[in-house]
């Protein structure tokens, strides 16, 4: 609780009036009012000498400049400033219209300190001694124009006295009535006068807040021994050797009392006040006991520190918002895992530690929240200290008041990075898995395919030997159908015999010096029949004659047959097969190219995979069961070389490369 000194103020029933630096009203009381006959609307916010400019005395001197002069003095130096007497003219406003009078006034300045104890104000305490000053006169005058006595004059002016004592009863009366509020006033208030700092008054407030009475008269180290040590002492001769008073805020005062000690919390301040001369002659003394108000805040910051310990101790990134969703608090452990300097992320900074693909999502999700009330929980993924972006799950939860109010939200970040590697590698497995499956369900359906299709001719055959077992050209005709086909079939499962054997391991190179010319030749009569089926140019362009290297001759043709096959399949007939062998410093190159139906990306990925074709045309009609490239790039890489594949685009060809080392080495 404080003193209601506004309220003291404004029934004073002395004139008081407050001017900031540029001498426009900051407040005025009643009296002022009343002695000025402008009311308080009228004069706060305007220039104390644009409403009243004053006039020039008899003896040539400004009004206005006396004045202004007094109160600038007390804003420069601090110092109260006292104008004993001074006269000045009062317009007023009357029924009959405004009218001038002369008034006499004693004029007390005092400068009004902020808390760093600069003057930032003047308040004039006003008093009107138009008639002491009046009476004076007809005195004067009196006794110049009839030589009367004072005894005779003072039946002239007794009833202007009386008038006068009048009024000093009623101040009497303000006065008896201010010291009432004085003592009944809620804040506990003392002035104390002298270097000793003797208790001149202390209202009841004061009394109970030390737990003694009969102050009044007795210095404070007289009546609170016990603050020896405690800083007041020295705080009081401070305020009065400077001036300059001190507000105390939340501050401890150990008090001695029957059985122990008690410590009462405080805001207060010390007061200088000054005399005549601008001296501190007293100090006084306002506060409130703020005990209660203390103890709420250190049980308070003890549950802070509760939570700060907690918090610090979980593994969980920790971190709390203000109601509106402003970050203001994080844990050491989110410090540790994003690198930040403490502080760095509040406020809505926290964003710009979120992977730019996720920070929209988890925006919204939070304004969705703090809109709603709702829980939040989103994962996103937070830059690591290391730099890289690790996957975390957001949850927050609102903290409410008794009257459902949010009051702060609490969240956490849990880092999930492994548990989404463990998720994304099964969920690629189950891709795979399922890949897997429809390649081999492709692959049993191509194979039932390829082997169905040589049965009907071979059972064409039998038939045909049947009917006409004399016949020698039926036979010769029946038996080229029958080996033909075998071969066919004998093809396939030669491939699915060498994918088998390779993909476990068993396959042995039977290495030698060879040419590269030599197997392309081969290469190039084991696919002739099919190339002339399809009316293919093919046009072989050796870079590098006599060019050797070592290898298996057999698995080395069986790579380029494989290639000029795929080739030849997926050519449109009539199209152009090119072979073009070169040499690349130490490995040997050959390139077939063809102007067929091309690759897209995806499929350029994948080609060198188990079962993976291109689809199907009404051109390619030669089948196959998807495993002689993957056959083809396995066997390449026993040697120690490599296959790869390149296309601009579906519709445009196709190349295929393949290098191998001239030395091997094993």
């Amino acid at each position: 609780m404080t003193v209601p000194f506004d309220a003291l103020f404004q029934h004073s029933p002395n004139a008081y009036m407050v001017l900031d630096r540029d001498l426009r009203y900051v407040e005025v009381n009643h009296a002022y009012e009343l002695l000025t006959g402008h009311g308080r609307q009228a004069l706060i916010g305007r220039g104390l000498f644009e409403l009243f400019p004053g006039t020039v005395n008899e003896d040539g001197t400004s009004q206005a400049a006396i004045l202004r002069a007094s109160i600038e003095r007390t804003f420069a130096t601090g110092e109260r400033d006292v104008l004993a007497l001074i006269p000045y003219a009062i317009e007023s406003r009357t029924p009959a219209g405004p009218v001038v009078d002369m008034r006499y006034w004693s004029a007390t300045h005092t400068p009004i300190r902020d808390a760093q104890g600069n003057v930032v104000a003047v308040l004039q305490h006003t008093t009107d001694v138009t008639e002491v000053e009046r009476l004076r006169e007809e005195v004067r005058r009196a006794r110049e124009a009839t030589g009367l006595t004072p005894q005779q004059i003072d039946g002239g002016v007794l009833s202007r006295a009386a008038a006068v004592q009048r009024d000093n009863a009623r101040l009497v009366a303000r006065q008896e009535f201010l010291m009432d509020l004085f003592a009944q006033a809620p804040g506990f208030m003392a002035v104390l006068r002298g270097p000793e700092h003797v208790f001149e008054l202390a209202n009841e407030a004061y009394e109970r807040a030390i737990g003694r009475t009969g102050l009044v008269g007795r210095s404070v180290r007289e009546v609170l021994p016990e603050l020896a040590g405690q800083g007041f002492f020295e705080l009081l001769d401070q305020v009065r050797e400077t001036g300059n008073p001190f507000v105390g805020r939340g501050l401890p005062v150990v008090l001695k009392e029957e059985g122990g000690t008690r410590t009462l919390y405080a805001d207060f301040i010390y007061q200088p006040i000054r005399d005549a001369q601008g001296q501190v002659e007293a100090i006084f003394v306002q506060g409130a006991d703020v005990t209660d108000r203390e103890s709420a805040l250190a049980a308070l910051r003890e549950s802070e520190n509760r939570f700060r310990t907690i918090a610090e101790l979980v593994p969980q990134m920790v971190w709390s918002t203000l109601p509106d969703g402003y970050h203001d608090y994080y844990n050491r452990r989110w410090y540790d895992f994003t690198g930040v300097s403490p502080g760095a992320t509040d406020g809505e900074a926290w964003s710009e530690v979120f992977h730019p693909d996720d920070r929209e999502r988890a925006w919204s999700r939070w304004r969705h929240s703090l809109a709603t009330g709702g829980p939040y929980e989103v994962e996103y993924r937070l830059r690591h200290v290391s730099g890289e972006y690790r996957w975390v799950l957001g949850r927050a939860l609102p903290v409410r008041d008794a009257d459902g109010q949010i009051v702060r939200w609490m969240g956490t970040c849990t880092e999930i990075h492994e548990q989404k590697r463990v998720q994304e590698a099964l969920e690629r497995s189950e891709a795979a898995l399922r890949l897997a499956d429809r390649q081999k369900d492709q692959f049993l359906a191509m194979l039932a395919h390829e082997l169905r299709n040589p049965l009907a001719p071979i059972s064409t055959a039998a038939q045909l030997l049947k009917m006409a077992p004399d016949r020698v050209d039926s036979v010769r005709q029946a038996a080229a159908i029958i080996d033909r086909q075998a071969a066919h079939m004998r093809h396939l499962v030669e491939d699915l015999v060498d994918v088998s054997r390779v993909t476990r391991g068993l396959v042995s190179l039977q290495t030698r010096r060879v040419r590269l010319a030599d197997m392309v030749a081969a290469a190039v009569e084991q696919t002739t029949p099919l190339l002339q089926r399809r009316q293919h140019r093919l046009d072989v362009a050796d870079h590098a004659p006599g060019l050797e290297l070592t290898g298996d001759p057999t698995r080395l043709t069986q790579v380029l047959s494989n290639l000029l096959n795929n080739a030849a399949k997926y050519t449109p007939p009539h199209g152009f097969i090119g072979i073009e062998i070169d040499r690349d410093g130490g490995q040997a190159v050959v390139r077939v190219r063809d102007t067929g139906v091309g690759m897209d990306q995806t499929l350029i990925a994948r080609v060198f995979e188990l079962f993976v074709q291109a689809e199907s045309t009404p051109e390619r009609r030669e089948g196959g069961l998807g495993i002689g490239l993957a056959l083809a790039r396995s066997l390449v890489q026993l040697h120690g070389g490599s296959l790869t594949a390149s296309s601009p685009g579906p519709g445009q060809g196709s190349m295929f490369e393949l290098r191998l080392p001239l030395e091997r080495r094993d």
